[in-house]
């Protein structure tokens, strides 16, 4: 009879204490204003949003940071201007939250058609491989559903 090993399950040092928190949650709250993320996996998701739905020169000091979503609202809707938008999303993901791997960006079919972008990207947390997918809307409105 072999003994097989369990899966390895790595842990955020920040995780193991339940009363730290790692950072601020976005989106903001309208009750409390700020609410705070006590996880590695839900402070991913929070920076994650926060990058997706900033546009570049809209973050004081950092001129870069953003990807500029609400940007490319009334593209044309081609093959081309989908493979842009993911060449120009991945880089600033990488830059900015280095602690999740990418593994899909999906602009929904028709989603950029009649001012509407629709963007999934999954992805997995690199200390453990945890995966997990944030969907983000924009429509000419300049709501933002998260």
């Amino acid at each position: 009879m072999a003994i097989r090993p369990r899966k390895l399950i790595r842990i955020d040092p920040i995780d193991i204490t339940d009363k730290t928190a790692v950072g601020i949650h976005f989106p903001f709250n309208k009750k409390t204003v700020f609410t705070l993320d006590y996880t590695t996996k839900d402070h991913a998701k929070s920076k994650l949003i926060n990058v997706l739905s900033t546009s570049p020169g809209e973050r004081l000091n950092q001129p870069n940071f953003g990807a500029g979503l609400k940007n490319r609202l009334f593209e044309q809707q081609t093959e081309i201007a989908e493979e842009d938008l993911k060449a120009y999303v991945l880089p600033q993901i990488n830059q900015f939250v280095p602690e999740i791997e990418i593994k899909n960006i999906n602009v929904k079919k028709g989603g950029i058609a009649g001012h509407q972008l629709f963007v999934t990207i999954n992805y997995s947390l690199i200390n453990n491989e945890e995966e997990d997918s944030v969907t983000l809307s924009f429509t000419n409105d300049f709501e933002t559903n998260y």
